[in-house]
């Protein structure tokens, strides 16, 4: 990797459009020829289908599986915190985006407050809509410090929190920015870390990430496998993917940037919304802005690394609200790879083939693997019952297709096992045998994403997540331990025991 980035800015394109004309094109001829070849030859036709679908097993899984060992390679840079007392620490903005959090908000401000980093320095802006009258009089309540400033989002299509960030990221005045949302308790040295991170590296590196973790792991079923897999992200995926030179997408919060990287990566002005342009550091019309964002820093030729940091944050509880906050996510990822794949041939240039085929597989194979579960699923059902050879002669390779249902379940079974045995969660993993029922819940929360991207008054829609039924549980769970695993910070959680995956 370079240690500047590029001098000629790549294109960037949005999501405003689901699909370019190429793209529409490509699936109108594939579409088209697939029909034609199951009217024709059905058996034929289904056989390639489904050798096509094992296909994108083998490389998904495959990622996976490289990861997850990669991962146990992967030793995160020993890196101190600058000193508070140091004399030449940057000024720093932190972006706050909030809509209807009024009850959030005044833990939120302590949780700043509580940052080690001196007072004179922080620049924080806390971005309100318009609409969110209630959020606003409450900030105004409160009677901040001079440091906060409210920045007033209009109330214009879409909304969202990447529009949000655009305008805050026009006002913003610190060498480096972070974010954070209205439920998250970053360690108090988390800034001091990230300085320290940039100093020791190059230009080069762009943004570095915190790890979350939820501090209401035992409130629902729904919150431990929430809680699992944030374990696994945060210590298989992202530190295999740093491991491996690849590209790890942003989450939505604790992300440090320095702010010249974003405000050169940004979108062309004429692309934002008409009144909130801001500066488009975010894609306004993609709802993982994050993820997305990632891959505008790749292309860039800017880097991403992670620090030893933690920030705790609440899991949603319920089956309707975290329903809606995997379709936000899913749709995010269906957008964000159908935007990095319109110019293949460009984009991969711009990344690197290898780094932009992961990060495509990463993006388009999460929610495709979704879709495709349930439809293999049924085929395995029918077959166990029935003894179908029609099931059976849809499968070129019959041990195939048995070999990758299993290993792939098993893996990905054995991961949240060892995420709970790694972490402390030992209340958890009696919970697992839940895991089917979870993995058809996110599959009907993928299907329900295909019927969102169709509708164009749903398209682009923001699915707010909302906070604060869990706040009791954070408190007498701020004991910091050593980190188990691949070491990605202090967590807390009782005296760790044991060791798996």
């Amino acid at each position: 990797m370079k240690n500047s980035p590029r001098g000629t800015a790549p294109s960037r394109k949005t999501a405003r459009d689901l699909l370019s004309l190429g793209q529409l094109i490509l699936i109108l001829v594939i579409g088209t020829a697939t029909l034609t070849c199951l009217v024709a030859w059905p058996r034929p036709a289904a056989t390639v289908l489904v050798s096509a679908a094992l296909l994108f097993y083998v490389l998904f899984v495959g990622l996976k599986l490289t990861l997850h060992i990669a991962s146990r390679r992967y030793v995160p840079p020993a890196i101190e915190p600058v000193s508070i007392d140091d004399p030449d620490l940057p000024t720093y903005t932190v972006l706050i985006p909030l809509y209807k959090e009024a009850n959030m908000l005044g833990s939120l401000v302590g949780s700043i407050d509580g940052l080690s980093y001196p007072k004179d320095r922080l620049q924080v802006l806390l971005l309100l809509e318009e609409d969110d009258t209630e959020t606003r009089a409450e900030a105004i309540g409160l009677d901040l410090p001079e440091r906060y400033t409210t920045v007033v989002i209009p109330d214009l299509a879409p909304k969202g929190k990447p529009k949000a960030l655009n305008m805050g990221l026009a006002q913003a005045t610190g060498v480096h920015t972070v974010i954070y949302d209205a439920e998250d308790r970053p360690d108090h040295d988390q800034l001091l870390k990230a300085v320290a991170a940039f100093r020791a590296s190059g230009r080069d590196l762009a943004c570095v990430q915190a790890r979350l973790f939820f501090w209401n792991e035992d409130s629902s079923w729904i919150t431990r496998f929430y809680w699992s897999e944030y374990v696994i992200h945060f210590e298989r995926v992202l530190p295999g993917l740093s491991k491996l030179g690849l590209i790890p997408p942003l989450g939505g919060t604790s992300n440090h940037f320095r702010t010249d990287a974003l405000r050169r990566t940004a979108l062309s002005h004429d692309v934002l919304p008409p009144g909130a342009e801001g500066i488009g550091g975010w894609d306004p019309w993609n709802v993982t802005e994050d993820a997305e964002l990632a891959g505008a820093l790749a292309a860039r030729g800017y880097r991403i690394a992670m620090i030893d940091s933690v920030t705790r944050e609440e899991a949603t509880a319920r089956p309707g609200v975290a329903n809606r906050q995997r379709r936000r996510w899913l749709k995010g990822f269906l957008q964000t790879g159908l935007v990095y794949t319109r110019q293949p041939y460009q984009t991969a240039r711009q990344m690197g083939f290898r780094r932009w085929f992961c990060y495509n597989l990463l993006m388009l194979g999460t929610p495709v693997s979704l879709l495709l579960n349930p439809l293999f699923w049924g085929l395995t059902v029918i077959y166990v019952m029935t003894r179908s050879t029609l099931v059976e002669s849809l499968f070129p390779v019959p041990i195939v297709g048995a070999l990758l249902m299993v290993a792939g379940n098993l893996l990905f079974f054995y991961q949240l096992v060892g995420a709970c045995v790694n972490r402390g969660g030992y209340g958890s993993i009696k919970f697992l045998l839940l895991t089917p029922l979870w993995w058809a819940f996110t599959s009907w929360s993928a299907y329900g994403v295909l019927w969102e991207l169709a509708r164009p008054s749903t398209r682009h829609k923001w699915n707010k997540t909302p906070h604060g039924h869990d706040l009791g549980k954070e408190k007498g769970q701020l004991i910091e331990i050593s980190g188990a695993g691949t070491g990605m910070g202090h967590v807390p959680k009782p005296a760790l025991r044991g060791r798996l995956g």
